[in-house]
């Protein structure tokens, strides 16, 4: 048996088992290991369930035309409430609307989206730049496809614009070929919590369109913000070329686990493309939640799940303060995540 091993791929040697899948097993009343949602809509899925239900009963057709299988960019009914969410959400220089909702994808989770993305984009030995820390799930993605991850520092306000033209330059040099993804978690990201300033993403896109790089623009705690939220980089990208803005359902929808993104207009087709491998379409039922959700009940449900975490991190920050060493702690105005650093430590 240990013989046959021999024959799995080079990348499953790579990448170890998650701990955080691993201790995802575990059951626990509190849980600080990773991002786990645990404030959701309870009382609004199962009235959304019997509203579906109704649907279906009344006419046999509506069954036949849903339960089966879906567009593998997505349910244009969803699509069609997220661009036009987004348009409202983060403006138009994104998205003019309702009417521009076939540029809205789809996906299993916004981590399908990044996976996509470097699928679509990533040759082996390709260079990416990413924060230092990172997201664990964004770094073992590129590496299963088989890029070079280079990380570049933080503070508390996240990527430090200065440091990342420097990482740049120094990875172009000592690999001999131009970074192609510089990837971005503006928002509260995951593990640090840190919100990006508008001047530092304004200076992050300039240092892309400079050194010619792409931008994976992870807006998946976009929702999840406690103050109000700062204009994202895609608003910036003009001509929908250079910034993939990938955003989720699962921070305050966990149970659908539906991502949407945005791609560059020239990478939509080999996205659709590159997701009609993986699974086909997300599955049809699930988005049909999404879409009465997002249409009818999340402005009125989201200050509730916002004001819940809020008090949550406050909690969990104050009793940080008073009971850890001393050290570095961010204090983050969204998402799931605060860090800790010890006094005099570079080690995390």
């Amino acid at each position: 048996m240990e013989g046959m091993r021999n024959n799995l791929a080079n990348w499953t040697k790579k990448i170890p088992e998650s701990e955080i899948r691993r201790l995802l097993k575990n059951k626990t009343k509190y849980y600080l290991a990773g991002g786990l949602p645990g404030n959701l809509p309870t009382k609004i899925f199962p009235e959304i369930l019997r509203e579906l239900a109704d649907y279906y009963d009344a006419d046999e057709q509506n069954v036949i035309n849903e339960f089966q299988y879906g567009q593998t960019a997505g349910h244009p009914g969803l699509r069609k409430v997220l661009a036009e969410r987004i348009h409202r959400r983060d403006g138009a220089g994104i998205i003019s609307g309702e009417e521009e909702w076939e540029k809205v994808l789809i996906t299993t989770g916004s981590q399908q989206a990044i996976y996509i993305a470097l699928d679509i984009l990533i040759n082996p030995g390709d260079i990416v730049v990413t924060p230092s820390p990172a997201y664990l799930g964004f770094i073992t993605t590129v590496v299963k496809v088989g890029g070079h991850v280079v990380t570049a520092p933080t503070d508390n306000e996240g990527l430090i614009p200065e440091y990342v033209e420097d990482t740049i330059v120094k990875a172009e040099k000592e690999f001999g070929k131009k970074v192609k993804i510089l990837y971005v978690v503006e928002d509260s990201d995951n593990p640090k919590g840190t919100t990006l300033s508008f001047k530092r993403r304004q200076q992050l896109f300039n240092i892309a369109e400079e050194h010619d790089i792409i931008v994976i623009c992870d807006s998946a705690y976009k929702e999840m913000q406690f103050e109000q939220r700062i204009p994202t980089m895609k608003t910036l990208d003009k001509d929908n070329s250079r910034v993939i803005y990938t955003s989720s359902t699962s921070k305050e929808a966990a149970p659908l686990r539906i991502g949407y993104s945005i791609m560059p207009d020239f990478l939509l087709a080999e996205a659709e493309k590159s997701k009609g491998y993986l699974d086909l379409c997300t599955p049809t039922l699930t988005q049909r939640v999404a879409e009465i959700y997002y249409d009818k009940y999340i402005d009125e449900q989201l200050p509730i799940i916002i004001n819940k975490y809020k008090e949550r991190k406050d909690t969990a920050y104050n009793a940080l303060i008073e009971t850890f060493p001393e050290g570095e702690f961010t204090n983050p105005t969204g998402g799931f995540f605060i860090w800790w650093q010890p006094k005099g430590e570079r080690a995390y």
